[in-house]
């Protein structure tokens, strides 16, 4: 059994620390049922993810997918 830990961040400089003490890069995951964008950072099984409150610049996708699904360390 593989375990990944996944912790969501309170805010965008948060997962900016976190991505630089465990030099990685943030990336964009989708966004929330909201319209709310998801960025995630991500280190071998451990995942750190963050809800940014302005609405998703992004254009709308026809079919929605929870974010985390797109996760490198679960899917």
């Amino acid at each position: 059994m593989t375990v990944h830990e996944v912790r969501e961040l309170p805010d965008m400089r948060s997962l900016r620390c976190w991505a630089r003490a465990h030099r990685t890069s943030i990336r964009y995951l989708g966004p929330t049922l909201d319209r709310h964008p998801v960025y995630a950072a991500e280190d071998g099984g451990t995942a750190r993810v963050v809800r940014a409150p302005e609405h998703d610049p992004h254009p709308s996708p026809l079919v929605w997918r929870s974010p985390l699904e797109r996760l490198r360390a679960i899917g």
